[in-house]
Parts: structure tokens; sequence; C-alpha cells
């Protein structure tokens, strides 16, 4: 329950960042934009139509066409974020605040958008449109969200040419690649985690206080040590970052003589980290 509630309370920020790029830095700008929030600029710079309605509008229709390939929370999760953003979209467009400059309304918005946009992908959700395209080909294919989106959300654009003008729909491209790393920045860092290789002759007491004081799975690899010839064990371990220091310390007041090396890791799933699954993944077991 606690889970949820972070969840719903991220989808809820995420969408109100989105609605307040749009509003204060993208519409000023007559900036375009992918997905079904590019669809609803372009109905809105052509006929006037608000954006909050034809959001959701749009929307609805993207839902009903993935419903069956994601879990219900997914699901569930998409129509919050579709009808939160077509909400803040209302109650955003009564404030008297609008940013008209093209490079502060690329930049702003950018961070905005991109910051509200990993806020869903975070808690599980989307913003429906493109974003949940790109989020079921990560849960399928494993494809990148943001290249997903990218690429996607650049056909949006390109027709959004008629009702911003060649220059501005330029100017789009770079709002939505800084879009992109922002949501990737934010996803990495939000996700962060470390990998250890240990090898050392104490490997059972390191092992086991990793465990015991972690609560992190402990790996032992079997390996032969070419320069000393003789048989070595090796552990290795997935940690949280702020878990690296306090870990590396311990290991060597344990063996002073042990030797540690440390990776990047770009996502870890399941276990400590938590398991994502769906409708998808339990078909293709």
């Amino acid at each position: 329950m606690k889970n949820i509630y972070k969840d719903v309370l991220l989808i809820i920020i995420g969408t109100f960042l989105i609605a307040a790029s749009i509003e204060f830095f993208v519409i000023p700008n007559k900036l375009g934009d992918g997905s079904t929030v590019g669809i609803a600029l372009v109905l809105y710079y052509l006929f006037h139509i608000p954006t909050s309605i034809s959001t959701f509008l749009i929307n609805l229709v993207f839902i009903a066409a993935a419903y069956k390939f994601l879990t219900k929370k997914t699901i569930l999760y998409t129509t919050f974020g579709a009808i939160m953003t077509s909400v803040f979209l209302k109650i955003v467009s009564f404030i008297p605040f609008a940013i008209h400059d093209i490079i502060l309304g690329i930049v702003f918005g950018a961070l905005l958008m991109g910051a509200g946009l990993a806020m869903i992908f975070i808690a599980d959700g989307s913003t429906g449109g493109t974003t949940l395209m790109a989020y079921l080909l990560n849960y399928t294919k494993g494809y990148s969200i943001s290249k997903s989106l990218f690429y996607m959300d650049s056909f949006i654009i390109f027709a959004s040419i008629f009702a911003v003008g060649i220059n501005n729909t330029l100017y789009t491209f770079i709002f939505v690649y800084l879009c992109v790393k922002i949501v990737d920045i934010m996803i990495e860092g939000f996700h962060n985690k470390k990998a250890m290789t240990i090898m050392s002759d104490q490997y059972e007491k390191i092992a086991q206080f990793i465990t015991s004081e972690f609560g992190s799975a402990a790996t032992i690899f079997y390996g032969y040590g070419y320069y000393a010839n003789k048989d070595k064990r090796i552990i290795y371990v997935v940690i949280k970052k702020n878990e690296l220091l306090k870990i590396k310390k311990s290991v060597q007041d344990i063996d002073p003589n042990s030797f540690i090396v440390i990776h990047e890791v770009k996502e870890a799933v399941g276990g400590k980290f938590g398991l994502m699954n769906n409708k998808l993944a339990k078909k293709a077991n």
C-alpha cells in the first residue's frame, strides 16, 4: 500500500510538471511536441481546441488499443496519468504566467517535461500516447524508453510543421531531445546501482557480512588465479550506490589483501531491487 501511495504521488507531481511545461513554456513559444501532446498542440494552434480536452480524448484511443497487452496496474496508472495531465492542463491554463523566449522555453520547458515524464515512468505508469507504446516496447523487447519515444515522436513533430513553421519545428526537435536526455538522467539516477567483484581468501566471511548487514545476495564464482597459481573464490554483488563506501571499507578491514573491482550498473531488476513483471513476460515464459 505504501508503494501505491508513492507511485500515485509521483504521477501527480509528474503530470503537473508536464502541464506546467506545456502552458508556461511550450505554447507561449509555439513549440511542438511528440505523443498525444504533440497532436493536441497542432489542434490547438490550428483550431484553438483546448489541449486539456484533446489530450484526454486522444489518450482514450491509445489506452483502448493497448489495454490487452499490459498489466492492470500499468493500465490504471496510465489512465490516471492521462486524466491528471488533462486536469492540470485545465488548471494551469488559468495561471497568468508565460515565458516568451524561445531559448528559455526550450531549456526550462524540457527540464519540466523530462522530469515529469521520468517520475511517471519510475512510478510504472505513462501519460498515454507514444509514451504508452514506448513503455510497451521496453517491457516486451527491452528497447530504451527514451529512444523509442524520440523516434515515434519524430513523426508527430514533422506533422507540426504546418502549424508552427519550419524554424519552430527544428526548435521542437531540440526541445524533445533535451527531454529525452533528462528522462535518461533521472531514471538512471533513481535506479543507480553499483556492482562489486571481490577476490579474497576470506570470501565466506565477506559474503556473510554483505548478506547479513545489507541484505544483498552475494554470488560466489569459482576461478583460477594464474599469477598465484591457485584456485580462487570470486564474490559478485549488486548494491545501492550509497552502500558502496561502507562495504568497500568493511571488505578491506576484513581482508587488507582483497582485490575489489567496482562496476557501473545501468539497471537491476528482481530480487532486492524489485521484480518488474507483466502479462506478456508470463506468456513468453
